[in-house]
């Protein structure tokens, strides 16, 4: 039985050119419109691409289809964060309560859940602080009654990226 033939070639080098691409559009994005900037966002562009290559290994890999979903939570997850600092900034006599939380990740070892650690400082008032096995340790700005249900959408959207269904409830 043939499968349906795949209107995306999966070699490794359209793999790394396509990385290669992404690093490129994150460099534009973070910079602007600045053609010196490509001094170091060509050679930034093309290390991102090893260490991407390299580290992808056997492991689970990114769904193309699930990218534009993604980035979208991304840039509004962005947008939120910047309301969030500014709010924080802007206004001085703000009660803050810093202090650290605890979440166990139901993402498999390697990308997925490092893509997780490292997108948890998204979310407003948090910043990963460290991951030790599959439990992340989280520092928050202030309590937020609603922490675990963003740490779980957003775990489960980096799962939904990687083609990972979770199935318990995270702890």
């Amino acid at each position: 039985m043939s499968s349906a033939p795949h209107l995306i070639p999966s070699t490794r080098a359209f793999r790394t050119l396509i990385t290669f691409l992404l690093g490129l559009f994150l460099w534009k994005v973070c910079t602007g419109y600045d053609p010196e900037s490509w001094i170091l966002g060509i050679p930034a562009a093309a290390l991102f691409t090893y260490f991407v290559i390299k580290g992808a290994g056997d492991g689970p890999r990114i769904h193309l289809r699930a990218l534009p979903g993604f980035t979208a939570y991304f840039l509004l997850q962005s947008f939120r964060t910047g309301m969030d600092v500014a709010r924080h900034a802007l206004l001085t006599g703000q009660h803050v309560n810093p202090g650290f939380t605890q979440y166990r990740s139901r993402l498999p070892e390697g990308s997925p859940r490092a893509v997780f650690a490292n997108m948890i400082s998204l979310l407003p008032g948090t910043l990963s602080w460290s991951l030790t096995g599959d439990m992340h340790k989280i520092h928050m700005l202030e309590g937020n009654p609603l922490a675990y249900e963003e740490l779980a959408e957003l775990e489960a959207r980096v799962g939904r990226l990687y083609g990972i269904e979770l199935q318990e409830a995270p702890l």
